[in-house]
Parts: structure tokens; sequence; C-alpha cells
């Protein structure tokens, strides 16, 4: 039974093998995290192995669409568009009225308890799809045509967010793609 004690009735034999492994084991450490790359051939040397960065652009040709875009509404960009934040953050006051980007047909509404409080999706045809986060309030419902000039909700503070503002999300074809792309030009936020 183990008492804590180091077992003094193992064979030699097993402690140098002990001692074998742990030291086989510190060179295979150290030669995994150095980079060490086994090459069988003479002389064994490492080989450098490039792997080639790719990019990905998406260009949007605005004149093959049937619609143009427009902002939500006015303000200043808080937050732009990066691999952690799929959309852009347009700052404005409480209560300020949120128009969709496009017209199209609202496909979902309501509360989303992953940070967006509530929101609002509106499928604008052609692959491209918009998403309204952090709202006052709603004013549309599942399944409702909208206008450009329709008012979707107004800006809230609901869900996850440091100040008034709307979550702005596109995507085509599923993938979220930077509204910037799309939209006319709105500023930074000021640095005060």
């Amino acid at each position: 039974m183990f008492n804590g004690q180091p077992a003094k009735h193992l064979p030699r034999s097993l402690k140098k093998i002990s001692l074998t492994a742990k030291i086989f084991l510190g060179v295979f450490i150290l030669l995994f995290f150095s980079g060490y790359q086994p090459v069988f051939a003479f002389p064994p040397l490492r080989q450098n192995i490039s792997r080639a960065q790719t990019e990905q652009s998406q260009t949007v040709q605005a004149k093959s669409l049937p619609f143009a875009f427009q902002n939500p509404h006015d303000g200043y960009i808080s937050t732009h568009f990066s691999a952690f934040h799929p959309g852009i953050d347009i700052t404005a006051d409480l209560g300020t009225a949120i128009h969709p980007i496009a017209p199209g047909i609202v496909i979902d509404e309501g509360f989303n308890s992953w940070g967006l409080g509530l929101m609002v999706v509106v499928d604008h045809g052609n692959g491209y799809q918009s998403l309204y986060g952090h709202m006052e309030k709603i004013l549309v419902y599942k399944g409702q045509k909208v206008t450009d000039s329709d008012v979707l909700g107004k800006v809230g503070i609901t869900g996850h967010t440091t100040g008034p503002h709307t979550h702005l999300q596109v995507s085509k074809d599923g993938q979220n793609i930077d509204p910037q792309t799309l939209l006319p030009t709105l500023p930074d936020m000021p640095l005060h």
C-alpha cells in the first residue's frame, strides 16, 4: 500500500530505466520545442519549411445589385470590423431610429442571449443579410417586408455593451463581410 514514502523495494534496474527514460524524455522535449526536424539523409541537416500565407479579399460589384446600401443611422464608428468583431459599432443617441441598410424581409427578431441583446436580422436577397444589435425597442416582426425608409427599432444598450450604439453585421452567402465596404462613409469616433 502506498504511504507517500519512496519505494525502497524497487529493483535497481527499474530505477536506472526510470532515470534513462527521464533523460530521453528531456532530450526529446528539448528537441521538439527547439524546432528540430529529423531528416534521414547524410549529413543530417535541418530542413527549413516555408508555409505560404494566403490572403483573402472580396470585391463587391455595387452596379450589379438592384439596390443601394445606406447607413442605418448617422453616427460615428466606435469599433471596426475584425476577426474578433464580425461587424461595426455605430454610436448614436438612445432612441435613434434604426433603418435597414437596404430593402428586404425580416427573418429574425428578438433577444439574443450571446451578447447582442434585442436584435433584428433582414434578408436583402442576392445572398445579403444584415443584423442590427443592442436595440432598445424592436418595431418590426418576423416575415415583414421592409423598405430602406422603414424603422426596424431604436438604438439602445441591451446585451453586452458599453454605451448606446448599433452593432451592424453584414453577411454575403453566409460569410461575414466588412459593412464599410458596402456603406457610405461614416467617420471614426473622435478622440477627446
